[in-house]
């Protein structure tokens, strides 16, 4: 069973409050034009992680057949029990990109996110091109790290820093390693004869609860906000082995940011503190 993903690089559970916190109920119509979502298709995603993306799509496109894969099997194992939860029927099943266990032309979507950097194009590409249907499409999303454009709540936030500057990091082989630019990518798939080849830049802005209108929308962002740094905070800590006290300590820090945000929300003192990814779709056709 694999599971160096979510034991070395990243917990279920983080990844899957992160894909909360950016793909949710308000921004949702965006990421499935971007995946090209309509009713009565046959869907994959490779790197499906905690399966969020890939239950978004069923909850909100009965019709269509939705399936995800993951190398990691603690991810799968967490994907299925999430459809369960919501009583969805998405297949879920351990899978190498380079050996998908499907038939050859079987998907009108084949879409993954955040993976094509870890690994060598060619065994990213291939599987996908052979499962997907003549004339069906390939989305390719990740999110550009470079150029972020943040505006943080900085209530404690040097002490919370602090706390991890003083962490002792093990190294995460392989992650990223195959990073490349969007130009690169897209020549490469013009070389295995991919059509209508095309590149979206997309500003995620996903927190920013004094621009809300809807208090319940800014109270969720809030709180999407806290458990995705609270997910972090646990599987950093025990990552890095830390002493109970300083992961407590931590804790406890992270749990009086938020208190206090929600303190100033309750309050109407606005700071427009803001987060956002720049999210890079590329997109083509078999």
């Amino acid at each position: 069973m694999n599971t160096f993903w979510s034991k070395s690089v990243q917990s279920t559970e983080l990844l899957d409050t992160s894909r909360k916190e950016k793909f949710n109920e308000n921004n949702r119509k965006l990421w499935f034009n971007l995946l090209h979502i309509r009713n009565n298709l046959k869907i994959l995603e490779v790197g499906c992680g905690s399966g969020h993306f890939t239950n978004m799509i069923k909850a909100y496109y009965p019709t269509c057949q939705v399936y995800g894969v993951d190398l990691d099997s603690n991810h799968i194992k967490f994907a299925k029990n999430e459809s369960k939860k919501l009583n969805l029927d998405v297949h879920y099943q351990v899978a190498d990109v380079k050996d998908l266990p499907f038939e050859d032309n079987s998907f009108d979507i084949v879409f993954s996110h955040t993976l094509v950097e870890h690994l060598p194009f060619d065994d990213f590409i291939k599987e996908q091109k052979r499962v997907l249907k003549t004339g069906g499409k390939l989305v390719i999303m990740r999110i550009d790290m470079i150029k972020k454009n943040d505006k943080p709540f900085l209530y404690l936030e040097d002490e919370i820093n602090e706390i991890y500057n003083g962490f002792t990091y093990p190294k995460r082989p392989n992650v990223g390693e195959y990073l490349e630019d969007s130009d690169t990518t897209m020549q490469k798939l013009n070389q295995y004869n991919f059509k209508n080849i095309k590149l979206n830049y997309d500003r995620i802005i996903y927190y920013m609860p004094d621009a809300e209108s809807n208090k319940k929308v800014a109270i969720d962002q809030i709180e999407r906000n806290y458990q995705t740094k609270l997910s972090y905070a646990i599987f950093e800590t025990d990552r890095c082995k830390v002493d109970a006290e300083t992961k407590n300590k931590l804790l406890n820090l992270l749990k009086c940011q938020y208190e206090e945000r929600l303190k100033l929300l309750n309050s109407n003192k606005k700071i427009f503190d803001f987060q956002s990814s720049l999210l890079i779709t590329i997109s083509a056709s078999k």
